[in-house]
């Protein structure tokens, strides 16, 4: 037992020196809400620069750095013995630093300033493709529906983020503190309520018709010949088969024989089931949409009756004398 434990612990010593250590970060919001608090202190900051800009003639750079944890940026003061400006000063760029919280001159717009003596880790980008602006050049919603992976970089997106998060937090709360409970009513459901049917319908038809489509179009479905020879060639193997075996011939003669039956077996299925392949959407004999084929198995619409599973919910755990009461009704439809 003894060498048992020292074996493990041997094993985990050994993973621990192959690991590096692990970087403990500080929020940009923790350093600017502390202020001139914590001058002095060591911190490593990561985020993306929002803008840089070299000075002193190329001998240092400041860099205005996002985390998302706030809206503000942090200014870093990066030297050029540091590390190479050029890599740093693009929109974008992510970095992680090492330096100390300073107090920036009198004078200047920021609190607290941070001067890097390591740059730890940096993710450049293609400052010409990078498609967000430097400096303090607006894009317009529209345009930012064009990267949609970045503009939650933004001022305007990062703050309505954060509003509808406080807000839906607030809400949530008040309905908590008051006895409601939170429950998740089925998106998708086989209930055609209140014309849900004619204006909210969930299907794979289409796609799967599309799919078809273009298939027949690139490789035509067989014809009527195409599968009756694939048919004359399953019964003259299956014959040529059953004539070796009466014929006593040798195993090796047998099974290559029904090697090319199950071939031919084989390519008589495909054939038959690609020309069961039509355009367009199924339809039953009776004319009616095939929803069996459907994703589903059958007809589907996007809920307008959330209030229907919300009432079954509070049948179960809620007393049923308070379905009595207007407000828990109005609570009911959060």
């Amino acid at each position: 037992m003894a060498a048992d434990a020292a074996t493990a612990e041997m094993a985990v010593a050994s993973l621990c020196d192959d690991l590096e250590p692990a970087t403990t970060r500080t929020r940009i919001r923790d350093v600017l809400a502390a202020g001139a608090s914590r001058a002095g202190d060591r911190v490593v900051v990561g985020g993306w620069v929002r803008t840089g800009r070299e000075q002193g003639k190329g001998t240092f750079a400041f860099l205005e750095l996002s985390d998302g944890s706030c809206a503000a940026t942090l200014q870093v003061i990066v030297d050029a013995a540091v590390h190479p400006l050029a890599r740093l000063t693009a929109t974008g760029t992510s970095v992680l630093v090492e330096g100390e919280i300073k107090q920036p001159p009198e004078g200047t717009k920021q609190n607290v300033e941070l001067k890097a003596s390591r740059v730890l880790e940096v993710g450049e980008v293609d400052a010409a493709a990078y498609p967000l602006p430097k400096g303090k050049v607006k894009l317009t919603l529209e345009k930012l529906r064009d990267v949609v992976h970045l503009r939650s970089r933004t001022n305007t997106i990062g703050a309505v983020a954060r509003i509808r998060h406080q807000l839906a937090c607030a809400t949530h709360r008040f309905f908590d503190e008051n006895g409601f409970l939170y429950v998740h009513t089925p998106i998708i459901t086989t209930s055609d309520c209140e014309g849900a049917g004619e204006m909210f319908q969930v299907t794979t038809l289409f796609s799967q018709a599309e799919k078809i489509e273009k298939e027949l179009k690139e490789n035509p479905a067989p014809s009527d010949s195409d599968i009756e020879a694939a048919k004359v060639l399953v019964q003259e193997k299956g014959d040529a088969v059953a004539l070796l075996k009466a014929g006593k011939a040798s195993k090796q003669d047998i099974s290559a024989a029904v090697a090319e039956l199950m071939r031919a077996k084989e390519n008589f299925s495909k054939l038959d089931e690609r020309s069961k392949l039509k355009p367009g959407i199924p339809h039953r004999a009776d004319g009616t949409i095939a929803f069996e084929n459907d994703f589903f198995k059958r007809q589907a619409f996007l809920t307008v009756s959330g209030q229907l599973q919300v009432e079954t919910y509070a049948c179960a755990l809620r007393a049923p004398a308070m379905l009595k009461d207007q407000a828990v009704h109005m609570g009911g439809a959060w």
